[in-house]
């Protein structure tokens, strides 16, 4: 027994320091994989960045290109930032993909392939972001039954350039109707049943100008606020209003977020002429008022999301937005609403009636509970610097319950 018991030990002892000379040999054979394998990777990325830093040696131009395109699509998707200056690039994403269309094709020409594809990868990501350009609706005329909700959004600009014998004002009668720069007009507030106003501001003739929302529907709730604005009139702002709609409660929100004051046609003129130093100053006065334009809408963008986020009621969003579609306020509200143009407009559909013309700045958005039919630019009223924008609805979730009950507590 004692011999047996001595030869157990020794087997169990022996036995131990086998295990642990084989727990030994892994650990460095785990430990020396790791290290070849850690190696191979810094080596395998060594060669990718060494392979990029040299091609952008080579190709400066064409790699800084690519590279501004990558971000300023990223911030169109996800406009995570408010700093001015991410609404700055955002907005130049147009040229941002013209320079990297032109730069990726240089690159191939140069035989540049991984860049290059890159490059291409990037403006296809950034076709569905371009696309905010256009309208997606089809030629198919709709036919309103009487089932629709027509709202119209104009910057009427006091009605200062409407003639006096001015006559269509039909083109300008909606079952709602959300105005900026208002001034009262009894001829148009005739053509409705109700009004929601909020104005801080009188102009020479001490009229009041502001934000107004008539409406054929009974409007149970209002809030509006103007901002202040420091040596320009106090006319931005916005206004909601709760309207029972047959019996659904819906939300409708006017707003006239601060413009960028750009005139570029002092600058043209100074160009024009020759006067180097004008124009120069006009450059420098015209940066420092998108600046100022970019910090203002990001912040009141921010105070009217508070107003129709997690909303129980259908929300319709319109007005004068002074951005364009790639601005910082579009891509918030593009993220949990969907834009009536792009969703049912036709062709390119501007609303600035002066210089340059060619954007598109007055906007409409609604959020799940409906459905567009129709949404256009209305240009036989071309007497203010912008031109109306109306759309259709179709009420798609019904409120019914929260409509009787808003209208019976009034």
């Amino acid at each position: 027994m004692c011999c047996n018991a001595h030869r157990l030990l020794f087997f169990k002892h022996t036995t131990t320091i086998y295990m642990n000379i084989l727990a030994s040999i892994s650990l460095k054979i785990r430990r020396n994989y790791r290290i070849l394998r850690r190696n191979e990777w810094y080596k395998l990325a060594a060669q990718v960045f060494g392979k990029f830093f040299e091609t952008f040696r080579q190709f400066p131009l064409s790699s800084f290109a690519i590279g501004y395109l990558f971000i300023t699509m990223a911030f169109c998707y996800w406009p995570i930032s408010h700093q001015w200056i991410f609404g700055f690039m955002m907005m130049t994403l147009p040229f941002a993909v013209l320079t990297g269309l032109a730069a990726s094709a240089y690159l191939v020409f140069k035989k540049q392939r991984v860049l290059a594809s890159t490059g291409f990868i990037w403006l296809l990501l950034a076709f569905p972001i371009m696309k905010r350009l256009v309208g997606n609706g089809s030629e198919k005329l709709f036919n309103d039954n009487g089932g629709s909700l027509k709202v119209l959004s104009f910057n009427s600009a006091s009605f200062s350039g409407f003639p006096s014998d001015f006559k269509n004002w039909a083109d300008l009668k909606a079952d709602i109707a959300c105005f900026q720069e208002y001034i009262p007009n009894a001829k148009l507030e005739s053509q409705y049943a109700q009004k929601a106003e909020c104005t801080n501001f009188q102009d020479g003739q001490n009229r009041t100008v502001g934000l107004a929302l008539l409406s054929q529907y009974p409007i149970v709730k209002q809030y509006g606020k103007i901002w202040s604005r420091p040596n320009a009139p106090n006319v931005n702002g916005f206004l909601y209003a709760d309207i029972v709609y047959h019996q659904d409660t819906v939300r409708i929100v006017n707003t006239h977020f601060w413009s960028m004051g750009v005139r570029i046609e002092n600058a043209y003129e100074a160009l024009r002429k020759g006067d180097i130093r004008t124009f120069g100053r006009e450059l420098s006065d015209t940066f420092t008022r998108l600046k100022d334009g970019f910090k203002a809408r990001n912040e009141q963008i921010e105070e009217v999301e508070q107003y129709v986020a997690g909303s129980r009621y259908p929300v319709i969003i319109c007005g004068d937005f002074n951005e364009t579609p790639f601005g910082y306020a579009y891509g918030k509200l593009s993220l949990t609403f969907q834009n009536a143009f792009e969703e049912a407009g036709q062709g390119l559909g501007f609303t600035l009636n002066r210089n340059p013309y060619f954007v598109r700045i007055d906007q409409q958005f609604f959020s799940s509970d409906w459905e567009v039919k129709s949404c256009k630019t209305v240009s036989s009223v071309p007497f203010s610097d912008h031109f109306p924008l109306v759309a259709q609805y179709v009420l798609s979730k019904s409120t019914k319950d929260i409509g009787l009950l808003a209208l019976n507590n009034r």
